[in-house]
């Protein structure tokens, strides 16, 4: 084949130029289209909850007549006396109470995998003002899948924020773990993780984390230097870490001490004093109850411990009240509860109850009946459990747990107010979750009928 002449070059040359210049030509339109459009398109609506009166949950303190305005899912103004502009919608709330998006911090959506159940459970929740739930362990196929279809209000539920499990080998005979990793082999899938000494703790954590997982939890058989370990490399790896109150070999205040960010059931921080100490999740015997329900210097050095560390406190009294547990009492885990609140611990709201799709109205509220009657907290100081340490606990306070400007657009709008008595949180009318608003009067429980294919 014969060379191109310089000629033919350069008319090839100039042909390859025009060719780019046209792309580019068109490329600038295309821009200057788009911009054009994106100036003529509307701002997102700006809709204003006006008069109501907002339980500021930081302070306790009730301000009345107050707007939240929200674009979009953001709240981007609260204000005394608000008045709203043309074009803006108003919500009137006059003589309702707003609180933020309730967090329960202990649930279980996915040990044994049911999607209509789970679904079912959120829903509930969802429409009882909760808009926020930390799971403590389950399946995470189906826990990723729920919490991605929450996440984009696929689903009416709460935004959800799960666990991968971390525990000694022998705890994976529990049949719990069998059901959340059905199909697979418990103890050797990232949810589900027999920790020994010789584990590779950074490959460990680093597929947990690959599996959506907010936060590792140590649950049981596991000592207290290898706790230390596994809490590092977590954190290394931003994730939190969340624990039993004791993980047997390790101790409560070893748990505390090795940094761990929020320790579940104030019942288990009864085995700080427990003689001889305990060596197995296996072998889990009673706590001294009589020991217990006098003063005792352990505990108060522990719960000193657990404030001065800022570690957070599930304490799950609903949990012991409902069913009679092998470990405490409900009245022991009452007082435990109680000395830890007069110690200044930071305590969420969690009802560690099954996903029961019957009951209509979520159990978060009896928890916090609980937590004012049996713990002696004040209704203020309830409600905050369940809103701005809640959010703490599952690492989204700077998104979620007060009614602020630039936090998500999640709050509840009540017909009485929750700081005269902590039950009126059960009086939801409307509940807004990421800017969108829905009525408790839409809420459906779901039918005996509906659940049979799932056989539940």
């Amino acid at each position: 084949m014969l060379p191109f002449s310089q000629e033919e070059h350069a008319a090839k040359g100039w042909s390859r130029l025009r060719h780019i210049d046209r792309l580019l030509t068109t490329a600038l339109i295309v821009l200057i289209c788009s911009a054009a459009g994106a100036a003529d398109a509307p701002p997102p609506k700006v809709v204003v909850y006006s008069g109501g009166t907002l339980i500021d949950v930081a302070s306790g303190v009730a301000r009345p007549d107050t707007a939240v305005v929200i674009q979009k899912d953001r709240i981007v103004a609260v204000s005394p006396g608000f008045e709203a502009r043309d074009g803006q919608e108003v919500v009137d709330v006059r003589g309702k109470f707003i609180i933020p998006g309730l967090v329960n911090t202990h649930v279980h959506l996915a040990t044994s995998a049911d999607p209509k159940a789970a679904q079912a459970y959120l829903r509930r929740e969802f429409f009882s003002g909760v808009t926020m739930v930390r799971d403590m362990a389950g399946d995470v196929r189906l826990l990723s899948e729920l919490k991605r279809e929450a996440e984009f209000d696929e689903i009416l539920s709460p935004d959800i924020f799960y666990v991968a499990l971390m525990a000694g080998p022998q705890f994976f005979v529990d049949p719990r773990t069998h059901d959340a990793a059905r199909g697979l082999t418990p103890g050797e899938v990232s949810w589900m993780r027999a920790i020994t000494p010789e584990t590779d703790l950074r490959i460990a954590v680093a597929e947990a984390k690959g599996s959506g997982a907010t936060a590792i939890k140590i649950y049981a058989d596991v000592p207290a230097a290898l706790v230390r370990k596994i809490v590092a490399e977590a954190h290394r790896q931003h994730l939190l870490v969340w624990a039993h109150a004791a993980v047997f070999p390790a101790i409560p205040s070893e748990v505390v001490d090795a940094g761990v960010d929020v320790i579940s059931h104030a019942c288990i921080l009864g085995y700080e004093i427990s003689k001889p100490p305990l060596q197995s999740f296996e072998d889990k015997r009673p706590v001294d109850a009589e020991q217990l329900m006098r003063p005792n210097s352990q505990i108060t050095a522990l719960l000193e411990a657990i404030k001065r560390r800022g570690t957070i406190l599930d304490a799950t009294l609903f949990a012991y009240e409902v069913s009679e547990a092998h470990s405490c009492s409900a009245a022991v885990s009452d007082h435990l509860a109680a000395e830890a609140y007069q110690a200044g611990v930071a305590i969420s709201a969690g009802t560690d109850d099954d996903a029961d799709w019957s009951d209509p109205d979520s159990a978060l509220d009896q928890e916090l009946t609980l937590l004012v009657r049996k713990a002696g907290m004040t209704p203020a100081d309830a409600l905050r459990s369940a809103t701005l340490v809640g959010a703490r606990a599952a690492g989204q306070e700077k998104d979620a747990g007060t009614v602020e400007v630039g936090k998500l657009a999640n709050f509840v709008v009540l017909e009485r107010n929750p700081l005269d008595d902590i039950g009126n949180v059960r009086s939801v009318s409307i509940i807004v979750k990421h800017g969108m608003r829905h009525a408790r009067i839409e809420y459906k429980p779901v039918s005996a009928e509906e659940m049979k294919t799932t056989g539940k």
